[in-house]
C-alpha cells in the first residue's frame, strides 16, 4: 500500500492498531487494541454506559471520562460498577465519552498497573493544558521498584496511542486547548476584584431561601450572596488539592485562611478540609475558586436540590 508520506521523523517504528465496532454503527462502542501490546482501550458515549454488555465488566482498569473541555481520569477494581457510580451523579454529567484502558484478554492487568496510569495520565494532560482535568481525589504516587515503573511507563506510552486512536484528544492533539473560556456573569461583574480582601470569621446567618450549594466533586459547601460579596459558611468543605491551572492569589487565599485558623483536618480523610468559621469573598466566582482548587466560575453555586428539612417517619 502506497503511503502519501515518504518521510518518517518520529523517533517510534512504525505501528498498526485494531479498531473493532462489536456493536455496530460508528460512534457507539470501540475497542482499540494491537497485535503486539498487552492493552485495551474501549471507548463509548457516555450516554450508553448502561448499555454496554460488559467484557468489561468487574475488571481493574483506568478511565478518562471527557467532553471537549474537561477530563476525569480515575481508577478502579470494578470498572463496570464505577462507571454506573458515575452515570448516577451529577458531578459527571459533563462527560459525553468514557475511554477505559485495561488489560487485553489475560487478568495480568492489577490494581497497581490502574493506579499508576491514573496518576500519569493526570499527569500529562495537566502538562498538555489542553482540558480541565477534573480532580476528586489526588492520583496515589505509588514506591515502586525501578524495573516495576519501568514496565510500567512502556503501558503509559503504549495507552497514549491507543487512547489518541480511539479519539481521545485529552492528551494529545492537533487542535487548540479547548479549556471553557469562563463565562462572565452578572456576579462576577458587579462585585469585587479578583484581588479583593476576604473577611474571615464573619457573622453567618444566611437569608431565608438564599443558601446555594455547591456542585463539584462531591464537596459539601454552602453559600449565599450577600452586599459585599459572596459567604461561604462554617462547615463547609474545602478542597485540598489546588490545580496547578489557578490563579497565584488563590494560593495566598488558602494561605491567609490557613493562618487564620479557619480551616480544620476532617478525620479518616486526606482531600478536603472543614471551614471553622464563615468567610465572605469578594464574589461568587472566588469563593468558588478558593472552596474546589479549581478555576471555576460562580455557576458552581447551584439552588439547593432539598432547600426543606425530609422528615422520615418510622
Amino acid at each position: 500500500m502506497m503511503s502519501l508520506f515518504f518521510n518518517n521523523n518520529s523517533a517510534q517504528p512504525a505501528c498498526t492498531s485494531n479498531v473493532h465496532r462489536p456493536m455496530g454503527g460508528i460512534a457507539g462502542l470501540r475497542e482499540v487494541h494491537d497485535d503486539v501490546g498487552r492493552l485495551t482501550v474501549s471507548a463509548f458515549p457516555f450516554a450508553m454506559v448502561k448499555d454496554v454488555p460488559s467484557p468489561l465488566g468487574a475488571v481493574p482498569a483506568c478511565y478518562i471520562l471527557a467532553d471537549h473541555a474537561t477530563a476525569y481520569i480515575g481508577e478502579t477494581r470494578n470498572v463496570g460498577r464505577r462507571l454506573s457510580e458515575h452515570s448516577a451523579h451529577p458531578s459527571k454529567a459533563f462527560a459525553r465519552e468514557v475511554y477505559v484502558i485495561s488489560g487485553y484478554v489475560s487478568a495480568w492487568f492489577d490494581k497497581t498497573a490502574a493506579i499508576y496510569l491514573q496518576y500519569r495520565l493526570t499527569q500529562i494532560a495537566e502538562e498538555a493544558g489542553l482540558v480541565d482535568v477534573m480532580k476528586g481525589t489526588n492520583p496515589q504516587v505509588l514506591e515502586l521498584p525501578s524495573h516495576k515503573r519501568a514496565s510500567l511507563d512502556q503501558l503509559v506510552e503504549h495507552g497514549e496511542r491507543l487512547l489518541f486512536d480511539a479519539g481521545c484528544r485529552v492528551l494529545r492533539s492537533n487542535f487548540a486547548s479547548q479549556r471553557r473560556k469562563l463565562e462572565t456573569t452578572e456576579t462576577d461583574m458587579t462585585i469585587g476584584p479578583d484581588d479583593g480582601p476576604m473577611q474571615i470569621d464573619v457573622t453567618d446567618l444566611p437569608p431565608l431561601g438564599n443558601e446555594l450549594e455547591l456542585d463539584y466533586c462531591d464537596l459539601w459547601a454552602r453559600g449565599y450572596p450577600v452586599r459585599d460579596g459572596f459567604v461561604v459558611t462554617a462547615g463547609s468543605e474545602v478542597r485540598s488539592l489546588v490545580n496547578q491551572s489557578v490563579n497565584p492569589i488563590l494560593h495566598t487565599r488558602r494561605a491567609e485562611l490557613a493562618a487564620a485558623e479557619a480551616l480544620a483536618p476532617i478525620t479518616g480523610i486526606q482531600d478536603r478540609l472543614r471551614l471553622r468559621v464563615a468567610v465572605c469573598f469578594p464574589s461568587a466566582a472566588i469563593a468558588a475558586k478558593v472552596v474546589t482548587g479549581a478555576h471555576v466560575n460562580s455557576g458552581k453555586w447551584v439552588n439547593r436540590r432539598y432547600p426543606k428539612p425530609i422528615l422520615i417517619a418510622g
